[in-house]
């Protein structure tokens, strides 16, 4: 076998040098390496033994491992198979000839690594290739099996068994899985196989067809799809490969050995095993201490639409003579302290972990390129569902300023989904106060989310200032003006605000002197409706013919303004009594938008206050219907409107503000029959 001691020591003449321990192994230019500890429990033939391993190397390694070599401890060069490397990122997972078991090491960062070593042939464990499937549907077995002769596969994994459900990859949509394993057979006899897969797949055992589905029809049961079969006493080649096409990945292979009645699944103990390596600390060669942390996925759990956040565990590795400080940053502004960390993706992508130790003086850094993918699926078994307060706990340690809009999103997005409102809060301000850019559509509906959920905890002021912060994203100009109308009208009901937020609507106008006259139209109202609420009844007359004058579109004529006015009237009531209080405030909005003078009326007043009262909102009820009087108090509706303050302060418990208010009722409206 060929090794790299005779290379090293022509080199080390070539060159003159002595030749120290490291040139009598691998020769110079080897900066890295990292020890393996394989240990055996007693695997069986056939073939020789394998161990593979999963690590992070640093950027002194070659883009796609051409460097990554595997000896003895000797200096032996053993055959290896990548199953994993990629340039944007330090993970590497490979499979290498371990014929006994011992520490083996693992070389990389040699710019000049010389001839590629052996390749590893797989002859033990299940191993498991993911294929890229850019195809349609194949119809036939054949066509399947020439699928996988044609292409290269992109990643490998070793599985316990042939049974998944998920791509472990990431849902691709596109992939294809070939599974290769030894099956050993103890007792012989008549074995039934049963396979399914969620799309398409077959079965070969000995290099024969067994098993085929060509018609992808989802897993509807493990038993499927059977054949008996005569097996003899020994090993026997299997082969498995599935179709991903519109549904993630999924397929079992269940038997029934003889003398069973029962399926099951086919077991881990049939298959020759492989024995995983122990990954040891970091070494550098020629040098001292070298800093080094393991990365660990813990869990992750799912966050609406389609968010996975995933928590990952970080421990550095030093000495135990040392006492070190120890500082985390992991590139998403995030920053952490001691020995152990844990912490959470908000976004996929390439994150680099940097640790850095200072000990005696002396500083030591270490980073890695971590690679976070849209959901934590390479792992067997599947990652366990993080628990809520765990995560809760870990974001609300976060430095908010230093995350874009979309971390700042899933955020908002667990904390509303998990009910924990503390951090909800902290995090719905700084997401609406972020400047990224997103989605429009996205952001008024979260910001619309948002606003409920502060409105069901009576935090007015903080709803009414959500659409404020919101409004000031970057987005169509009519969008931000909608935002700015509901803030104003927010402003006006729940808190004492109104005269602040006509200040802002004004000076946003004058921000904004080009806007369209949609944009103006909307802003005019606004102002109307917080004029009504600061009891100035002329100025709101004068924003409402201003809106009208100003309007996008012609003004309807008078019989289709009132047939549609009375069409959204019918609308909102019957919302209201069927309890759908969100629609009925929609349609409020758009009544108000659409015809202004409707906020001089009443009407809509009136049914507001119908509305909030349904909400179990009595007393701002009474207080937007007291503005109205205030503001209008000849209209149609005014005494009707004191009666229902008068009834809602009553509900409130307010029995002194409401006799005050049925005294004015009395004094001022006599004649009607709301004050009797």
């Amino acid at each position: 076998m060929l090794t790299y001691r005779r290379l090293a020591c022509s080199a080390a003449l070539a060159l003159g040098l002595t030749a120290p321990v490291l040139a009598a192994t691998l020769g110079a230019g080897w900066r890295y390496r990292r020890p393996l500890e394989v240990r055996f429990a007693g695997l069986p033939p056939p073939g020789g033994r394998i161990a593979w391993a999963q690590f992070y190397t640093n950027r002194a390694r070659r883009p796609h491992g051409s460097d990554l070599r595997v000896t003895t401890a000797d200096g032996t060069l053993m055959p290896i198979r990548l199953m994993r490397v990629r340039p944007g990122d330090d993970l590497v997972r490979l499979a290498f000839a371990a014929p006994t078991a011992g520490t083996y090491d693992v070389w990389w960062g040699n710019p000049h690594p010389g001839a590629a070593p052996p390749r590893l042939p797989i002859t033990r464990g299940v191993w498991l290739r993911v294929f890229p499937y850019t195809r349609g549907r194949c119809f036939t077995g054949r066509q399947m099996r020439r699928v996988f002769r044609r292409t290269q596969p992109v990643e490998s994994f070793f599985v316990p068994n042939i049974f998944i459900g998920y791509d472990p990859r990431g849902w691709k949509q596109r992939d294809a899985f070939l599974y290769r394993g030894l099956l050993h057979i103890t007792v012989p006899g008549t074995y039934v196989f049963a396979f399914d897969v969620r799309n398409q797949g077959f079965v070969d055992l000995d290099r024969r067809p067994l098993l085929v589905k060509t018609q992808p029809s989802g897993m509807w049961g493990r038993v499927r799809f059977q054949r008996r079969v005569v097996l003899k006493a020994g090993w026997h080649r299997l082969r498995a490969g599935a179709f991903e096409l519109w549904a993630p990945a999924g397929i079992a292979l269940d038997w029934r050995p003889p003398g069973q009645r029962r399926f099951s699944p086919v077991p881990p103990q049939a298959f020759a095993a492989v024995a995983p390596a122990r990954v040891g600390r970091l070494r550098r060669i020629g040098g001292g201490y070298a800093a080094d942390f393991t990365v660990r996925p813990q869990a992750q759990i799912f966050t609406p639409p389609s968010y996975y956040l995933q928590r990952y565990a970080f421990d550095a590795l030093v000495p135990a003579s040392f006492d070190p400080r120890v500082q985390w940053s992991f590139s998403d502004g995030q920053t952490a302290t001691g020995l152990r960390c844990q912490h959470i993706f908000l976004a996929p992508g390439v994150y680099t972990v940097r640790v850095t130790v200072q000990q005696a003086g002396n500083t030591f850094t270490a980073a890695r390129r971590v690679r976070v993918r849209s959901e934590l699926v390479a792992q067997f078994p599947y990652p366990a569902a993080d628990p809520a307060v765990v995560v809760a706990k870990l974001l609300n340690t976060y430095h908010l300023s230093r995350l874009t809009g979309a971390e700042l999103y899933r955020g908002v997005q667990f904390f509303r989904r998990y009910n924990a409102y503390r951090g909800l809060t902290r995090w719905a301000k700084a997401w609406a106060a972020s400047p990224d850019r997103q989605p429009q559509r996205q952001v008024l509906a979260e910001a619309g989310a948002l606003v409920r959920r502060a409105l069901a905890r009576k935090h007015y002021r903080q709803a009414a200032n959500l659409y404020l912060l919101v409004a000031h994203k970057p987005m169509a100009t009519v969008a931000q003006a909608n935002l700015l109308a509901h803030y104003a009208m927010l402003a006006s009901d729940y808190t004492s605000s109104a005269a602040w937020a006509s200040a802002t609507l004004t000076g946003w106008s004058r921000q904004h002197p080009h806007a369209g006259a949609a944009v103006r139209h909307i802003l005019n109202t606004a102002l109307a409706y917080a004029a009504i609420a600061q009891g100035h009844g002329a100025v709101a007359a004068a924003w409402v013919k201003k809106a009208a004058r100003e309007g996008a579109q012609p003004p309807p004529t008078y019989r289709d303004r009132e047939i549609r006015q009375g069409v959204l009237a019918r609308n909102v009531e019957s919302y209201i009594d069927s309890g759908n209080f969100r629609t009925a405030d929609r349609l409020l909005y758009q009544w108000d938008m659409e015809f202004p003078s409707a906020i001089l009326r009443g009407y809509t007043r009136l049914l507001r206050v119908k509305l909030l009262g349904r909400e179990h909102r009595p007393l701002i009820a009474a207080h937007i219907a007291e503005q109205y009087v205030s503001a209008e108090p000849h209209s149609f509706y005014a005494a009707k409107l004191l009666e229902k303050a008068y009834q809602a302060l009553l509900v409130g418990g307010e029995r002194t503000e409401a006799l005050l208010v049925h005294a004015k009722l009395t004094q001022d409206y006599p004649e009607s029959p709301y004050a009797k």
